[in-house]
């Protein structure tokens, strides 16, 4: 039996469109009593949502593709697929509109992957912290045996939820499209490699308190205390897992949170008591993507240098349920 899984390949993938403030606002139908506060207070700038002929599938085939570019030997070892979409919902939202009704991202995946009879999984309604959840699953599925390599995929289309009217949440100003990709392989304990370790809770007395509206078309988050309730359980699962492995911020070469506006962000920082430089945020240009936005800015700093191979990330995120995840990781 392995001691741990280590991420071996990342790929990320954003729609064609960005869409800055003002052309955000002449598309939304849900009246923001004060833009100019909200952009001010979130710094979001622009956001990336998909075209028509984009969606939650079409950006998750593309992150697994260039996840898998820098090794196509890769494609044939993949015996699991977990993939994280909130936003992705059969007959609502389906990854196919030829076929609304049916089965989940996953077992697309495992198909285009040529790999059919793989175990696909499908990681739902936890919207936010999927990629935390899922790199869980397979961390844990490696470990145990049995499977030669995972991918992990998060993809979301906030898009959808950001402009009805029918909002009640100023949330939807942040709301964007990505996916990311991480392949794990098993491996032997060694320096500077693999998952250390994650946690994670959900507090089910808030269930309700964020989410996606009855209607399918709209966001849901409960005002200040919501928020207050969001803060606390990203500091709480952080500081968990840092104590857990004897750590602090000194010892952590980055802070990768789940890239939501920057109000938040700082919060956590600033209860962390993390330095500014060790902090990855591109919020202010991408949005939100929910679960995606871990796994695509991981690929992408990745691929550009910022991050560094053996580099050690904490990753922290909460969504609905009210659901908290952590993760401490090697590049």
């Amino acid at each position: 039996m392995h001691e741990q899984s280590e991420i071996v390949a990342t790929g990320w993938a954003y729609p064609s469109e960005r869409v800055d403030n003002a052309t955000y606002l002449a598309r939304c139908r849900f009246p923001l009593p004060d833009p100019e506060a909200i952009a001010a207070e979130t710094r979001v700038r622009t956001r990336t949502w998909c075209a028509p002929d984009e969606n939650t599938w079409t950006l998750a085939r593309a992150a697994t593709e260039r996840a898998l570019a820098a090794d196509p030997e890769l494609r044939a070892q993949i015996d699991l697929v977990v993939v994280a979409s909130g936003t992705t919902m059969p007959v609502h939202h389906p990854p196919d509109p030829d076929n609304a009704g049916m089965a989940d991202l996953a077992p697309m995946v495992v198909h285009h992957l040529g790999r059919d009879g793989a175990l696909g999984i499908d990681v739902k309604a936890c919207y936010c912290t999927g990629f935390l959840r899922g790199l869980q699953i397979a961390d844990a599925m490696l470990v145990r045996g049995g499977f030669r390599a995972a991918l992990v995929i998060a993809s979301e289309q906030g898009s959808r939820f950001a402009v009805a009217e029918s909002n009640r949440s100023q949330f939807c100003f942040i709301m964007a499209d990505a996916a990311g990709a991480a392949i794990l392989r098993p491996a032997a304990r060694a320096p500077r490699r693999g998952i250390l370790g994650h946690v994670g809770h959900t507090d089910g007395g808030k269930l309700d308190w964020v989410g996606i509206g009855g209607d399918a078309a709209s966001t849901i988050m409960r005002g200040s205390r919501a928020g207050e309730a969001v803060h606390e359980l990203l500091v709480r699962c952080a500081r968990e897992l840092l104590e857990r492995h004897r750590l602090g911020p000194g010892d952590v070469d980055w802070l990768l949170p789940i890239q939501t506006h920057a109000g938040v962000v700082e919060g956590l920082r600033a209860a962390l008591d993390w330095p500014a430089d060790k902090l990855l945020w591109f919020g202010d240009v991408t949005g939100f993507a929910g679960s995606a936005s871990i796994p695509a800015c991981l690929a992408e700093q990745r691929a550009n240098g910022t991050i560094a191979k053996g580099d050690l990330i904490l990753s922290v995120a909460v969504g609905a349920g009210l659901s908290g995840a952590a993760a401490l990781y090697h590049a």
